[in-house]
């Protein structure tokens, strides 16, 4: 008997939910066609936001798993006998009649989602109770331990299952590269990388303090911030003004760090990236990047810091969060991390105070920051050893389609395995 599978997800747009999503697609799709399995596999793509950031080979197999018609859609629900997976935070599900649709005719219904802080939001558990879902798969040992702990306080018992997203060369596209028109980073130079929204949780500024401290005195070291701020609203004048805020915003920092004579501010260069890159440009800052930088207050998987590790390029984390799960510890450069409240002042109503992230250690950052420099400067064949060897730790957990497909298409049908 053919069983069914429904995907929902943002699939299309540029958040990491999309990129995580086709990566978690693809690799179902991937083992159902490899073991020849009587799945029909279907998808529902729901985008956040208009920019597409689909290349048309994705674009192409979004489309062939996808709906014709609402009539096909009702033909293929009638029998209430497919298994629902939505792939979103759950407010933001909440927000979706597809979603309250679906959960209401399915045979089982799986919560995909992520989150960035120790403690799953009561909110969340009420949603899920409201979808009746049936199980949550996350992409970390770290959400699926909070959010254990989280079900059991609110006395909702369900199954979670840690499946890590799909990084490799091929989901990455690794091989498309192009070089930006301005020339930003320098062969002379220590070019260190750090990509991310401008929000209080993903912290760029927490980079951008480290490095000034620390390369106050180095001509030879270059600072990349790629970055964008709310692209939801896409009027020129609103992004230039967010690019113009952030620019602010570094150069007060840069004036207040001083050097021991207090006679002059840092001589390492910084420069601003701001909005939505091409892959192939991203590609290009990745690879040609000597040391990949993020001190985020939390990640539940870190795309960003996986793609630098695709790229062979190390990277310097926390070492806390959900990336610890991929990031090899001997090859990369760690930076302590301490238990903080969670709020956001950019993004309000989404992280509680009574949940907790992590804030930097800048004197452990400092350290590390300047035991790559270093390594690069002094002993540069060794240096060059550990972008590869990070890789290859990495590709053991994320570079494996069929081994993720599999888990994900087993977790999902358990109920009627066990049937």
């Amino acid at each position: 008997m053919t069983k069914k599978i429904l995907y929902q997800g943002q699939l299309g747009d540029p958040s990491g939910y999309a990129v995580a999503g086709r990566g978690y697609l693809r690799s179902m799709y991937d083992y159902i066609q490899e073991k020849k399995l009587d799945i029909d596999l279907k998808v529902l793509s729901i985008n956040a936001d208009e920019q597409s950031a689909l290349t048309q080979e994705e674009a192409e197999f979004l489309n062939m798993l996808s709906f014709d018609s609402n009539e096909e859609i009702d033909a293929w629900t009638e029998a209430e006998d497919f298994h629902y997976i939505f792939h979103h935070p759950p407010v933001y599900a909440w927000k979706i009649d597809a979603t309250k649709f679906f959960a209401s005719k399915s045979a089982t219904t799986t919560c995909v989602t992520v989150w960035e802080t120790d403690a799953m939001p009561p909110v969340w558990n009420d949603i899920l109770k409201a979808f009746e879902v049936d199980r949550i798969v996350v992409p970390c040992q770290w959400n699926k331990d909070s959010f254990e702990a989280s079900l059991e306080k609110f006395d909702n018992s369900m199954p979670v299952k840690m499946v890590p997203h799909l990084i490799n060369d091929d989901f990455v596209g690794s091989a498309e590269i192009e070089p930006l028109p301005q020339e930003l980073l320098s062969p002379d130079h220590f070019n260190v990388l750090t990509v991310g929204q401008w929000t209080d949780r993903k912290a760029l500024m927490n980079v951008v303090k480290a490095y000034l401290m620390e390369f106050k005195d180095n001509e030879d070291c270059s600072l990349v911030v790629k970055t964008y701020g709310n692209i939801q609203d896409s009027r020129p004048e609103y992004q230039q003004q967010q690019q113009q805020m952030m620019a602010n915003e570094i150069t007060l920092l840069k004036r207040s760090i001083l050097n021991d004579s207090l006679s002059k501010t840092p001589s390492c260069k910084i420069h601003l990236l701001y909005g939505l890159f091409p892959k192939s440009q991203m590609n290009y800052l990745y690879r040609e990047s000597d040391l990949f930088a993020l001190f985020s207050r939390a990640e539940g998987f870190g795309l960003p810091i996986a793609e630098s590790l695709v790229h062979e390029t190390p990277v310097i984390v926390h070492d806390k969060g959900g990336h610890v799960g991929f990031v090899d510890p001997k090859n990369n450069y760690i930076v302590n991390s301490y238990l903080t409240p969670a709020h956001c002042k950019i993004f309000p109503f989404v992280y509680s105070c009574d949940s907790n992230w992590f804030e930097t250690d800048y004197i452990s950052a400092r350290k590390q920051l300047r035991s790559a420099y270093n390594e690069w400067k002094h002993e540069p064949e060794a240096y060059a050893q550990r972008g590869p060897n990070a890789k290859e730790y990495m590709l053991e957990v994320t570079g494996d389609s069929l081994k993720i497909g599999k888990e994900l298409v087993e977790f999902v049908l358990s109920e009627d395995e066990e049937d």
